[in-house]
């Protein structure tokens, strides 16, 4: 018969250093963020490892990665944390959000355009709430950051959030394409130019890439040849050099005329609806429950 972990050896110590480690990524910046040395906060993980009777983390290359058990307590024990915090924060200040703090993660052309406008509003109504904005790469890394609660709310594209999330529309983004202003007549896209120019474009499955792969599909186009970039802020200067073609959020687009194109007109509603990305929680946080009544 299998021998039943002793839950009474777990203590927030132990916790609150492993939460420490996947929001900061590494021991040796969490024993930094907690004040104490990165042989003692290996002790305290190692010591819950033991309590529980499982791996928390696994080595891969030179970072720590969750194993599927660390997963499942992540969660769980950032709620611990959650609630004390919130225990800790009673009284007229929290009540009255002059204290207290809010995370929002959003994808990187979002934290440039929309995000702003919002958290920045935010802020001036609420001083007193420490914002801190993350940055994640893609709608997966957004969901994740969600769920193993790195992030109190998230921008992203509001119609494909899981069941187990809650998302609240911000507005629709549209979408403008940029090419070398030597090319081409007119302000509108058509199907000739897409047959013929280099796209450049973020590579699958970013919400962009999808956008203009509508686009294509619906002109019955297929580019040319594709350049593929990580780096967002290079998709307009690197599209007018190569003497390609890249669709963005408007606002991205506006910066056209500096590197010498221009921009085309996209068949209209081209775009994506964005919201924000929150999680179901019956002890949510002060900080998030303004915000959320804000927007």
């Amino acid at each position: 018969m299998a021998t039943q972990p002793d839950l009474s050896g777990v203590s927030l110590p132990q916790i609150a250093a492993v939460i420490a480690v996947v929001d900061y990524g590494s021991f040796t910046a969490a024993a930094d963020i907690l004040g104490i040395s990165q042989p003692s906060l290996s002790r305290r993980v190692q010591s819950l490892e033991q309590v529980l009777g499982l791996p928390i983390f696994r080595a891969v290359g030179r970072t720590m990665q969750l194993t599927d058990a660390g997963r499942s307590i992540v969660p769980a024990g950032r709620r611990i944390l959650d609630e004390l915090a919130s225990i800790n924060a009673l009284g007229a200040s929290t009540r009255e959000l002059a204290t207290g703090s809010l995370r929002i993660a959003g994808l990187p052309s979002l934290i440039g355009s929309v995000l702003p406008e919002y958290v920045g509003q935010f802020h001036q109504q609420h001083p007193g709430i420490h914002l801190e904005i993350l940055s994640v790469q893609d709608h997966e890394e957004l969901v994740e950051a969600i769920r193993l609660g790195s992030a109190d709310a998230a921008f992203g594209v509001s119609h494909s959030v899981p069941a187990d999330l809650e998302t609240r529309r911000v507005c629709h983004q549209e979408f403008s394409a940029v090419i070398p202003s030597g090319l081409g007549t007119g302000t509108e896209l058509n199907a000739a130019l897409l047959n013929t120019l280099t796209l450049v474009s973020l590579p699958h499955p970013t919400s962009i890439r999808k956008v203009t792969d509508e686009v294509y599909r619906s002109l019955g186009c297929t580019p040319a040849r594709v350049i593929t970039t990580v780096q967002r802020d290079a998709l307009v200067p690197l599209s007018i050099a190569s003497g390609g073609i890249t669709m963005v959020p408007r606002i991205m687009a506006t910066t056209a005329e500096v590197y010498g194109g221009r921009q085309l007109s996209l068949p209209e509603g081209t775009g994506r609806a964005i919201g924000v990305i929150y999680r179901r929680d019956p002890f949510q946080n002060p900080a998030l429950s303004e915000f959320l009544h804000f927007l």
